[in-house]
Order: C-alpha cells, then sequence, then structure tokens
C-alpha cells in the first residue's frame, strides 16, 4: 500500500527501443491532464519526455535495445515530476549545451535542439546519478 504522505505516482517500464516512444508520450500527455495542465502544457510535457527517453535510447544505450528505461510520474500539489529512470552512460549538468536558438536557425545542426526543447518546456530539469544508474528529473508546476 502507498504511504499517504508520498505522492500519488505511477511507473512505465519499457524496453529501449523507439517504437515504445509512442505508449510514453501517450502517458506523460494523459499525466499531465491530470496533474492539472491545459492541452497546451500537456503537449509541450509530452514533447520534452519524448526527448529526454530518445536521449536515453540513443545516447546513454548508444541505441542497444536490450536495457529498460523506467518512467515514474510523480503527482504533486502544486507539480508533476517525470523520473526517467536508466543504467547507461550518464550525462552531467556540465554536459549540458544548450544552442542558441537564433544560431541553431542560421546553421543548422544534427543534435541538441532536443535539450534546448526540454529546457523550454519544462520549468526545472536535473541530471542525478543514483546508486542504481541514472536519473532525468523533469519538474513542471501547475499555474
Amino acid at each position: 500500500m502507498r504511504n499517504p504522505a508520498e505522492p500519488e505516482s505511477f511507473r512505465l517500464v519499457i524496453p529501449s527501443q523507439t517504437r515504445y516512444l509512442n505508449l510514453v508520450t501517450g502517458m506523460a500527455k494523459r499525466a499531465s491532464i491530470v496533474a492539472g495542465m491545459d492541452d497546451a502544457t500537456s503537449a509541450k510535457i509530452s514533447i520534452a519526455v519524448d526527448e529526454a527517453v530518445t536521449n536515453v535510447i540513443v545516447h546513454a544505450y548508444s541505441g542497444e535495445a536490450d536495457h529498460l528505461v523506467e518512467i515514474d510520474l510523480r503527482f504533486l500539489p502544486q507539480a508533476l515530476e517525470v523520473h526517467i529512470h536508466h543504467t547507461g552512460r550518464p550525462i552531467r549538468d556540465n554536459e549540458v549545451v544548450l544552442p542558441d536558438p537564433r544560431e541553431y536557425i542560421k546553421h543548422p545542426r544534427k543534435g541538441g535542439l532536443g535539450l534546448l526543447l526540454m529546457s523550454r518546456f519544462m520549468d526545472e530539469i536535473r541530471y542525478i546519478e543514483t546508486g542504481e544508474g541514472s536519473e532525468c528529473l523533469m519538474i513542471k508546476r501547475v499555474v
């Protein structure tokens, strides 16, 4: 049973394969609506979660399909937390370089745009190394 002091939450565990992204994004969008977000905000959260999970599959696991990605959604009174756990190569906060959108348009390149979208669509993003692997924590506050 859930401890009443803990936030309501649920978890989806998928293989590290992009074919499961539709499940993840659908879950993120519905969870956002349940948390009290409007449709536009829910769509943005869904995109941010899609980008984060894609990054885990492509970069942390180097496209290897035999790993797991765990997505935990926690409903707090004033926010939705998205925890994405994996055991692949970690990313550290100091490795995150967001492109300048104006420069990106002038000189398009592959990569980096997903991190920019995540940072624009979510209120807070943290990369955490745990004893069991790594986590990307994204928070969107209910306004």
